[in-house]
């Protein structure tokens, strides 16, 4: 009998691990999925919105400071395309949460970057001092991370990875943007060296 008990037990502990694990993988954010706008802040610590959720086709740069360069080559990819201003949009969002370093200086260090080059000069980069975006999306750990996010213009997930990109993930990327907008252009090395200082 208490043989019996046991093993009862341990069949129910086993099934209840299964399904805290099946649950927390279908509440992480994926494909398909609709986000919402979140409430984070900008370079200066003052209130800011995410802007272009449920308007334009949004592509956002989730880095951990920590990891800075890990998604660089597709960085340097989606730098020589441009597409229409007035449907399509990109931005990075600090996550400061997940970083040892004090917020106020990797703000004043993420505002020299921008002085890299003419194209990111007029960058717009906010920051999320408490996983405000990781909680409103279920993004799951995003920590030691340079993730990325692909949205439609209605806001519907059509990318998600925390972690170093592949090359047909930046390829899918890239044909995603240019299926979701009306036109789309790849700067030459001629015209990419307008942007340099």
């Amino acid at each position: 009998m208490k043989n019996a008990i046991q093993f009862s037990l341990s069949i129910l502990f086993s099934l209840f691990i299964s399904s805290a694990v099946v649950a927390q993988e279908k509440h992480t954010l994926q494909r398909g999925d609709k986000i919402e706008k979140v409430d984070i802040r900008d370079l200066h610590n003052k209130p800011a919105v995410t802007p272009g959720i449920g308007e334009k086709v949004t592509l956002i740069f989730y880095p951990d400071p920590d990891s800075p360069s890990q998604n660089d080559v597709f960085v340097d990819e989606i730098k020589r395309w441009k597409f229409p201003e007035e449907e399509y949009m990109a931005y990075g969002i600090v996550n400061l949460a997940d970083s040892p370093y004090p917020n106020s200086v990797i703000r004043f260090m993420t505002r020299m970057v921008r002085k890299r080059s003419k194209q990111e000069a007029d960058a717009l980069i906010l920051t999320d001092p408490k996983s405000l975006i990781q909680e409103a999306w279920n993004t799951g750990d995003c920590n030691n991370s340079f993730a990325i996010l692909l949205v439609d213009a209605d806001g519907e997930v059509l990318f998600w990875k925390a972690g170093a990109l592949e090359a047909d993930e930046i390829t899918f990327i890239i044909d995603e943007i240019k299926s979701n907008v009306s036109e789309s252009h790849k700067y030459t090395e001629q015209e990419m060296q307008a942007f340099d200082l």
